[in-house]
């Protein structure tokens, strides 16, 4: 009986699709304003569609997000936007401070 066909690994397919870059260098988490102020850059300058942004694996891409793009000069205005902002030296959200919920659902 012949095993059937895998399907294509989505990630895959689109890291091929974009393969222009733009770094951003960042070990701690965004503001939640931080991240849609991102999202709307990478959006103006490829669409919604046009973008694709992964965490960086390798070894040199640790601490990394990696943003994909078609097109070098989408990954150059976004390298460029990225410099210009500053969101890399932004400063992390504040932590929760709030009442914390104990086992037996009581709050301290």
């Amino acid at each position: 009986m012949a095993r059937p066909k895998r399907s294509w690994n989505s990630h895959q397919i689109r890291m091929r699709e974009l393969p222009h870059i733009a770094r951003l260098h960042r070990t701690e988490p965004f503001r939640s304003a931080d991240a849609a102020e991102m999202k709307a850059a990478a959006d103006r300058i490829a669409g919604p569609a046009g973008w694709y942004a992964v965490a960086g694996w390798l070894p040199a891409d640790v601490d990394f997000k990696l943003i994909h793009f078609a097109t070098p000069a989408e990954a150059e205005a976004m390298q460029r936007w990225i410099a210009e902002s500053g969101i890399e030296t932004r400063p992390a959200p504040e932590p929760y401070r709030g009442p914390q919920l104990t086992v037996g659902g009581t709050t301290r």
